[in-house]
């Protein structure tokens, strides 16, 4: 029997977000026993069952949706493709929410470090961006934190908050595809929608652009490659 539209589309976010899971968020489950579950129909819904108090609008679905829930679902998915590569669309995200302060970098080490990070074309869109003249790095809690780290985290902010705006359930999709400690002191999203979802779009455009960049370094919680597991 085919689910209703309504309890498709949940289901959909709900198996997708399982596949990559970042594997924080169930601390007590071995990666072993993870890595079969979200293999597995029954081992789905143990998992999800374990995710519904860290992710109740998620995995918590409602007895029904109304029309303009099932029409900003059905508007956002757009996403999925999007959040199987987490790494990249944070450094996307990230370098423009951190152009200002990018574009202040004196220290080489530092600016060399930054632009193999992000790569040429990525560079390139950081020191275009129009920010404004106000414009300051975002406050994080994590100032020990180097500034790939800082702007990795950054990116991931702005996902999870541009993609709360869509619908909450992508928000926390979103949310649990990176490390669980980064969200206790993230900083606030600054991105307009606008410019958030026009750099999401380019990278869907162009979804071949880690080959460009095959040196980024990977950053603790998220290895590329490697989605909701860690070692």
């Amino acid at each position: 029997m085919s689910l209703p539209e309504d309890a498709r589309l949940w289901f959909e976010v709900q198996v997708e977000t399982l596949k990559r899971v970042h594997s924080s968020w169930l601390p007590s489950v071995p990666i072993e026993l993870l890595t079969q579950a979200r293999k597995l129909a029954l081992g789905r819904r143990w998992l999800a069952k374990r995710l519904c108090t860290v992710s109740p609008v998620l995995f918590g679905l409602p007895a029904e949706l109304d029309s303009d829930a099932i029409g900003r679902l059905r508007a956002a998915a757009w996403l999925a493709p999007l959040v199987t590569d987490p790494f990249e669309c944070a450094l996307d995200l990230g370098s423009l929410a951190m152009a200002a302060t990018i574009r202040t970098l004196v220290n080489r080490p530092e600016v060399v470090k930054i632009r193999s990070a992000l790569g040429p074309e990525r560079y390139a869109r950081v020191l275009a961006f129009p920010a404004a003249p106000s414009q300051s790095a975002p406050a994080t809690a994590a100032g020990d934190l180097d500034m790939v780290e800082r702007l990795v985290r950054c990116g991931a902010t702005e996902f999870a908050g541009f993609a709360d705006a869509l619908h909450p359930a992508w928000g926390e999709s979103v949310r649990l595809t990176y490390e669980r400690a980064w969200w206790f002191d993230a900083c606030a999203p600054s991105l307009t929608a606008a410019a958030a979802e026009a750099c999401l779009r380019l990278r869907i455009q162009q979804p071949d652009r880690r080959a460009a960049n095959p040196g980024a370094k990977p950053v603790a919680g998220l290895r590329t490659g490697s989605v909701g597991e860690t070692r």
